[in-house]
């Protein structure tokens, strides 16, 4: 037994363990960052700027960071599909001339130098109660006012249109976007939209697919359809005296959301026609020649 017991002893000592050390590859290999290639691009006030790039991000909706010095300038809302960013740029009518950067998710995207457009003057004649407010009316204005400021809070996430704006009227055009307005000799502003002759009952279009965000009567617009059309660009048409939608519709383009009239602060009949995109009063003019660029080479997606 003690024989025995020696020799399997021995063999124990004699086992070897070898060890086998595993190279885990993906802690070894970085990932690969993506490069923007940076893309200069000017605009003036009042104008706006469709932009188109590559990028790395998943489909879906995110926001561009522009920065004048250290600070958040204005944001941006971009649309993603197939690795390809698509972005309006519009400034507003107030804005100075300045240069900015622009980030996307942290990364430097875009360079945007801003200019003046040399916008003209005008004279208007209209009702006096329409520039001196009566106590009732000025309390219904401020009223209003909190009511247009709610129309544009939410957006579609995803462009409504697949195809470019078109303008609702070829009419004559009265009063051009950007123009700087005396009332009466009194009262100074500025007009922010396009204004097209049309008799009472002229039936209006939408400029492109959308959906009905908005129907009313407004002390200054008159009746009014407010149209969204995703990621914050908004079409507007005024002075109507009738409305042929409702609040919910969705339209395609050139469906007839309404009559021409001469309802709100008007000097004779025709159609007010505004576009709002990110919280500014654009040139209508101005997003149909860029859509125009969105769809001239390639298809976005909705």
């Amino acid at each position: 037994m003690r024989a025995l017991f020696f020799i399997l002893l021995v063999s124990c000592t004699n086992i070897q363990i070898k060890e086998t050390k595993v190279a885990h590859s993906h802690e070894s290999q970085k990932e690969e960052k993506f490069e923007y290639q940076v893309e200069d691009i000017s605009v003036k006030n009042g104008k706006v700027k469709f932009v188109r790039f590559e990028t790395n991000l998943d489909n879906g909706l995110y926001e561009i960071n522009c920065l004048n010095g250290k600070s958040v300038k204005s944001t941006y809302k971009v649309s993603v599909q197939e690795k390809y960013a698509h972005s309006y740029i519009a400034e507003s009518y107030f804005s100075g001339p300045h240069s900015k950067k622009c980030f996307l998710k942290g990364e430097h995207v875009l360079n945007i130098n801003v200019g003046a457009y040399p916008y003209k003057k005008e004279k208007l004649n209209v009702a006096k109660g329409k520039v001196d407010l009566s106590k009732k009316d000025l309390e219904r204005v401020i009223r209003e006012k909190e009511i247009k400021k709610n129309i544009y809070k939410n957006s579609a996430d995803t462009f409504l249109f697949d195809s470019s704006f078109d303008i609702p009227l070829t009419s004559y055009i009265t009063s051009h976007y950007g123009n700087i307005r005396l009332f009466n000799n009194k009262k100074r502003s500025q007009h922010l939209g396009n204004d097209f002759r049309a008799a009472v009952g002229v039936p209006i279009p939408s400029a492109n697919r959308g959906r009905v965000v908005y129907t009313g009567d407004l002390f200054f617009s008159g009746k009014l359809v407010v149209i969204d059309h995703g990621l914050d660009i908004f079409t507007l048409y005024g002075h109507l005296s009738k409305i042929k939608v409702k609040k919910g519709d969705m339209v395609n383009k050139g469906d007839i959301v309404g009559l021409a009239g001469r309802t709100g602060r008007v000097s004779g009949p025709h159609l007010h026609w505004g576009v709002k995109m990110g919280g500014s009063n654009i040139d209508g003019f101005s997003l149909v020649q860029e859509s125009k660029e969105q769809f001239k080479s390639h298809e976005v997606g909705k």
